[in-house]
């Protein structure tokens, strides 16, 4: 198999790069002109086998959700004494809440190098290590330090998870059915989140929250789902696409067939020889030689060949080569901005905020059981994150997000006239319409944003993103008590209303359709500037 491809792919001269690759351009020039062997535009048949790959593959996700929003329950169940206080502060609340973004944000920078050395697969399973080890540590916490020791641990998996989970969806999942699949990492956060609050429902005594250690047992569970990932790790293959760019193109193929286990031999062969290509392409476009073409070797005699010099200027060429590498392209550069703007904008609109302290802030309005309304709250948005799964790959995530950003600022208005008037039945009423509109929308498609970017700057540019993420949180989770404190729920409403206003501006002017494109045919949306109706022009 090895052979059958280096030989389809390898040179006929050894005149120069550019020969070289022109003639593997003509080699695959009927392969890349036409879809219809390519099984990533079928209907994809799904099998148990498949079903565990993807939904054990987003466990993370679930992960990710249920740490986040499981704080929110701890808050309002957890006795001071508990850590050796008399009471907790503001401040300390915001520190326990806040603390878990920050550690994502270091868990965002750490994934993006053991994404690209160590494998997809292997970066999640250490993530889910790190969830069940920390799990435990803050269930068994006696002090303030070591609780936030463990919520900033939490932190690191779940930055690992945010980075590392639509990378991987997005590289094994088919055209058809990346957005779905995108989406299906959204439903795994979302109820993740709706299970935190309903188990801490359950288990938190309304009349008397802190009488018991209810709190430690919300902990403790999360190293459950964990513990499952790692037993279902046999179902999972490493990213085809990742093997292809170490090499190691058996394994790629073993993995294609188990992505696709319905498509013959032939036809995983042929997807290979078209990722194969799609690659040194992408390889040949950043001034890269070939590593499976040419051994580092044979690079330094197509050098000297090309440049007439010694071998002393081979080595410098090399050296120039090495340099290219690291600079980003223009295109790569403005699918990024795109990405880490829109990331930016949907921590911004407070949804993520508001779910960590919903408890305490329907409390302080005057529910009697504060969990309830903040159940209904994660019910709805695990509820629209169903039907986003639904319609992202019909509707495409632009309009999507169009027809739903003003939703949310509506929804916002309303919530400040609730908070003004104390309304609650209006407040809840307007955190519904708020929470779907979000959860349809924003809550889905900024993940999905690393499909954008080409291969080879995929991790690199997935962690950035999610940096964004989690430095943004960061700042709203660790300001939104005293923010609202000082200025009033109402007002901190009508600020967040402002951000969706410049979020739908944003997505109107800057945002692409890419619906239906493979991930190699993404990036000529932003050859040149970004072309917002690629799609339109092209294909409709």
């Amino acid at each position: 198999m090895v052979d059958d491809i280096v030989r389809s792919s390898s040179p006929q001269r050894d005149s120069s790069v550019e020969d070289v690759y022109s003639d593997l351009y003509s080699t695959f020039s009927q392969m890349t002109t036409t879809t219809a062997n390519d099984i990533e535009q079928r209907p994809y048949p799904f099998t148990w086998r498949t079903g565990i790959m993807f939904v054990s593959s987003t466990i993370g996700g679930m992960l990710f959700g249920y740490d986040t929003g499981v704080i929110s329950g701890v808050l309002i169940a957890m006795n001071p004494k508990d850590l050796n206080f008399h009471s907790l502060e503001i401040w300390q609340k915001e520190i326990i809440t806040s603390i878990t973004c920050a550690g994502s944000f270091i868990g965002s920078i750490i994934a993006f190098p053991l994404a690209d050395r160590c494998g997809r697969k292997h970066t999640l399973t250490v993530c889910c290590i790190i969830f069940a080890a920390s799990s435990m540590l803050m269930a068994v916490s006696y002090t303030f330090e070591m609780l936030v020791t463990g919520r900033l641990v939490v932190g690191i998996a779940v930055g690992i998870a945010a980075q590392c989970i639509p990378i991987y969806l997005t590289e094994i999942s088919p055209a058809k059915i990346r957005g779905t699949m995108l989406t299906l990492n959204s439903i795994s956060i979302t109820g993740g989140q709706f299970a935190a609050y309903v188990i801490a429902y359950f288990m938190i005594d309304n009349d008397h929250p802190q009488s018991t250690a209810a709190w430690r047992y919300l902990f403790a569970l999360g190293s459950i789902p964990a513990i499952v990932f790692l037993l279902t790790l046999d179902f999972i293959p490493e990213s085809p696409r990742w093997l292809l760019s170490k090499s190691r193109l058996v394994e790629a193929e073993l993995a294609l067939h188990k992505v696709y286990p319905a498509a013959t031999v032939p036809e995983i062969r042929h997807k290979l020889r078209k990722l194969t290509s799609d690659l040194n392409k992408l390889r040949y476009h950043n001034d890269e030689t070939d590593p499976l073409l040419f051994p580092v070797n044979k690079r330094r005699s197509v050098a000297s060949t090309r440049t007439g010099r010694s071998s002393l200027g081979a080595t410098y060429y090399n050296e120039q080569l090495g340099k290219k590498r690291h600079r980003w392209e223009g295109k790569s550069k403005r699918a990024l901005i795109i990405g880490c703007v829109l990331m930016f904008f949907q921590q911004t609109s407070g949804f993520n905020a508001f779910m960590y302290y919903s408890a305490t802030i329907f409390e302080q309005v005057g529910f009697t059981n504060p969990l309830v309304p903040a159940i209904i709250v994660a019910f709805t948005n695990f509820s629209f994150t169903l039907l986003a799964m639904k319609l992202i790959d019909t509707m495409g995530k632009r309009t999507l997000l169009l027809m739903t950003i003003w939703i949310m600022t509506v929804g916002l208005l309303l919530c400040s006239v609730g908070f003004e008037l104390n309304n609650l039945a209006l407040l809840v009423v307007s955190v519904i319409v708020y929470v779907g509109a979000y959860a349809t929308g924003m809550g889905v498609v900024p993940w999905s944003s690393v499909e954008f970017l080409p291969l080879n700057r995929r991790a690199v540019g997935g962690s950035m993103i999610s940096c964004t993420n989690w430095l943004t949180n960061s700042v709203l989770s660790l300001t939104y008590l005293t923010i609202t404190d000082r200025i009033g729920n109402e007002n901190t409403m009508l600020l967040f209303a402002l951000f969706t206003i410049f979020n739908w501006l944003f997505v109107y002017i800057w945002y692409p359709e890419v619906k239906g494109l493979s991930l190699e045919e993404i990036g000529q949306v932003f050859e040149n500037g970004v072309d917002v109706h690629f799609i339109y022009r092209n294909y409709h």
